[in-house]
């Protein structure tokens, strides 16, 4: 994999290689290129501009290319010389639709980013919509513009964590981490698996493990339900409207920082209009950037964010990519390998 010349003599030591890997950085990150530069002095990138009349030339020279998905998707069989592709985010779903499944396995090995980097930000937006809702603070933001007090009682009500269950559909490295914050504040976890685990590997901060046949039950024991599953053919309408009819005894709340497909906005907007679900926190949907006419929108039991849960930031990009690169140097297993038979 490593290419070296030697400086002096017949070693290729430490002190005399030159890394000659073409490594291409595809991306609109613009602080990725130096902040790699910076890590990895001793390695040549090479910054190949989005929409540049040669970009697909430069692509195709490329050993190790560094990209966005969603630049690469049209491009994902025309890259000859890729032996290892870093994606700069982790759902990969376009990237997987655009592969003829006729072609492979492909000729590279292709990583995402996701795992602690991403689950620490995504279990603080989890725990942050869930506060903000229990003790009605953007009520308390607002009265703030006109300066009221607005404090209605003495003793208000309020839910804390420890008095809620909580269930998380989708237990890879990033659900595990919004559950083991959301355990950390006493919250009651369920945790939605392909697979219950046997009773020594079961994790301390989960309370309750239910199988997707098991999904009934599992809507009818939550307060809040997170999604965090990818897009796969498995995933996809999960959640139909006859499923969470079995939300309305615990007039559910539903937080979607996974993908949207689990669920049809058609079955969505009904299981709010007939109360079976009391709320939704949503940061991902059908269409992106959601439509102003979408009904969302004024749907005031709904809160909408722009697909920021989770944020590819240049610096995890490039902890990752650099933890990858001295596996691949050394020939070890990489990091987050992409399944494109599972879909992530």
């Amino acid at each position: 994999m490593i290419n070296c010349k030697t400086l002096s003599g017949d070693n290729c030591g430490v002190q005399a290689v030159i890394m000659t890997q073409q490594i291409a950085v595809y991306s609109v990150l613009h602080k990725l290129p130096s902040l790699l530069k910076a890590a990895l002095p001793q390695l040549q990138f090479h910054v190949v501009e989005h929409g540049a009349a040669d970009a697909l030339g430069a692509l195709q020279k490329a050993e190790i290319i560094i990209a966005d998905g969603f630049l690469l998707s049209p491009i994902i069989h025309q890259l000859p010389n890729a032996k290892w592709i870093q994606c700069t985010y982790a759902g990969v779903e376009n990237i997987v639709a655009a592969v003829d499944k006729t072609k492979l396995p492909l000729p590279f090995v292709m990583t995402r980013l996701t795992g602690d980097l991403f689950g620490v930000q995504m279990a603080e937006y989890v725990v942050s919509e869930i506060v903000n809702r229990e003790r009605n603070l953007f009520t308390y933001y607002d009265y703030q513009k006109i300066a009221k007090w607005g404090k209605e009682s003495f003793f208000p009500e309020v839910r804390t964590m420890m008095d809620l269950t909580i269930g998380i559909m989708g237990f890879g490295e990033i659900g595990k981490d919004i559950a083991r914050t959301l355990k950390s504040l006493r919250a009651e976890i369920w945790a939605l698996v392909r697979k219950i685990p046997e009773d020594k590997e079961k994790l301390a901060f989960v309370d309750n493990y239910r199988k997707v046949e098991d999904l009934p039950e599992f809507l009818q024991k939550c307060d809040y339900v997170i999604n965090v599953l990818p897009s796969t053919p498995q995933t996809t309408g999960l959640l139909n409207a006859d499923l969470l009819k079995n939300c309305a005894s615990k007039e559910t709340v539903f937080i979607n920082i996974g993908r949207a497909s689990v669920v049809k906005e058609e079955d969505l907007i009904t299981a709010l209009e007939n109360k079976w679900l009391s709320a939704a926190i949503l940061d991902v949907f059908e269409k992106e950037p959601l439509p102003p006419d979408n009904p969302l929108w004024k749907m005031p039991q709904v809160t909408v964010t722009p697909h920021i849960s989770g944020i590819s930031r240049a610096k995890d990009i490039v902890k990752r990519f650099m933890e990858n690169y001295e596996k691949y140097k050394n020939n070890k297993p990489l990091l987050n390998v992409v399944d494109f038979d599972k879909g992530y």
